[in-house]
């Protein structure tokens, strides 16, 4: 995996976090099992640059008080409508102590019951796992190839995930991608419908 840093800022409990967002910062706290709370911030786009890369399963490692932490994004909180940061809560980890997170379901190869006209449902996108960090990764591949035929699918039994390495939390029996039938599109006639009547077709006088 790649080593991934983040800059950050240790914070005290007397700054607003009103001001540490107008200022284009995002508030954060650092905790753990082993990990007295640390409250921090970062900016805002310095993050957003790092959390496309890490997601939720990947270690970044983030220096406060000259002591470096290696972290998982635990939590986010955005704001509903302008989706920006609000608060992020990082988990620091233990090396020996396996880490509760999701990782990213990545589809690859294609399907041949969708080169026949198949539609390709894609349910989750993503697992839920306990997992040491040593046994991390960015993604778990999804082969396609699996969906041959009109109705097959692949579960989360069908990945053979390494259970000495992964303790997967989702329900084994869960799709996650399906080849469904298409709808069924309905035909539409091309014939215009006919003219309204908006009044008579002969022009009447009226007699003087």
């Amino acid at each position: 995996m790649e080593n991934l840093n983040l800059s950050v800022e240790a914070r005290s409990s007397e700054e607003r976090l009103s001001e540490i967002r107008s200022n284009k910062m995002i508030p954060a706290v650092v905790y753990g099992k082993n990990q007295e709370p640390v409250m921090i911030k970062m900016d805002n786009s310095t993050f957003l640059r790092t959390f496309r890369k890490s997601g939720e399963s990947h270690i970044i490692n983030i220096q406060v008080w000259k002591t470096e932490i290696e972290v998982l994004v635990h939590d986010i909180q955005r704001e509903p409508i302008s989706w920006d940061f609000l608060h992020i809560d990082f988990y620091a980890i233990t090396r020996w102590q396996k880490v509760h997170t999701k990782i990213a379901l990545n589809f690859t190869g294609s399907s041949d019951a969708v080169k026949e006209w198949a539609i390709l449902d894609e349910h989750i996108k993503e697992i839920e796992v306990k997992v040491l960090p040593r046994n991390l990764v960015d993604s778990i591949e999804v082969d396609l190839t699996k969906l041959v035929e009109m109705w097959d699918s692949i579960k989360i039994s069908d990945l053979g995930l390494d259970t000495e390495k992964f303790e997967v939390l989702t329900n084994a029996d869960t799709v996650i991608v399906s080849a469904s039938k298409p709808a069924k599109v309905e035909e539409i006639s091309n014939e215009a419908p006919d003219a309204p009547v908006t009044g008579a077709d002969e022009e009447t006088t009226e007699e003087k």
